[in-house]
């Protein structure tokens, strides 16, 4: 009985110190709720805009025919048109913000993209595209934060030789594609013109595939980190079954 006792007791000790080796700052459920946090302050201004596409959608169908009348629109001074123009840009920057911040969801619906008739991903009817992806991408894109933060805990575990979280094959071969997006989105950054630097959704993008081609060298580097703890335990066992 005192022997089994013995053991019971190394063995919590050994699942105790096991935990603690775990224990981390919670990165995978912080980084999307800051994110989220985030596309909200972003979008927050353009709500009115963004109102308005889902009112204009749902009422596309409701309605089995577009509207023909047309309201003119009333004059505008030059003045009263260089504010609107600055609110339109304002709010255009504020709506692409979030696509750049969950870049991963395009990515991701590159493959239906391509294979599609149209060359785009599914949108409702009646929805400006700018307006669905400002409100689809943050969403989707907690799914990337959070393989993000299992990283960013993985990265910092191995360096004290624990694996854990344990990254996934398919986590480490989306982090190599976006990261050589990200080597293509740098070469395009260097080699933009004029014209290019204007349009704010080309821009947008390019920031979009930089930031994640840099953030998905934390998943690479943890899987890294963790194949060579694996092998260093591997080898250590090997060495230590003979004199066993």
């Amino acid at each position: 009985m005192l022997a089994v006792t013995v053991v019971l007791l190394l063995c919590g000790g050994c699942e105790l110190r096991m935990a603690q080796q775990h224990r981390s700052f919670p990165f995978r459920w912080v980084l999307p709720s800051v994110e989220l946090v985030v596309c909200l302050a972003l979008l927050w201004p353009a709500r009115g805009l963004l109102f308005l596409g889902v009112v204009e959608s749902i009422d596309s169908y409701s309605r089995p025919t577009p509207k023909s009348s047309v309201v003119p629109a009333p004059p505008v001074t030059a003045e009263g048109q260089r504010i609107d123009d600055a609110a339109t840009r304002f709010a255009d920057i504020r709506t692409k913000a979030p696509l750049a911040l969950n870049f991963p969801v395009l990515v991701m619906q590159l493959p239906y993209i391509l294979v599609s008739p149209a060359k785009r991903e599914r949108i409702p009817k009646g929805m400006p595209p700018d307006i669905w992806r400002a409100l689809s991408w943050p969403f989707v894109g907690i799914l990337f934060w959070w393989f993000l933060g299992r990283g960013v805990e993985a990265l910092l575990t191995a360096r004290r030789a624990v694996v854990h979280p344990r990254i996934s094959w398919v986590e480490t071969a989306f982090a190599l594609i976006l990261l050589v997006t990200g080597l293509v989105a740098f070469i395009g950054v260097l080699t933009t013109t004029p014209d290019d630097r204007s349009d704010v959704q080309f821009m947008t993008l390019l920031a979009g595939g930089l930031l994640w081609g840099i953030l998905a060298t934390v998943t690479i580097t943890a899987r890294f980190l963790q194949w060579r703890v694996a092998k260093r335990n591997a080898a250590a066992q090997a060495t230590t079954a003979p004199s066993a």
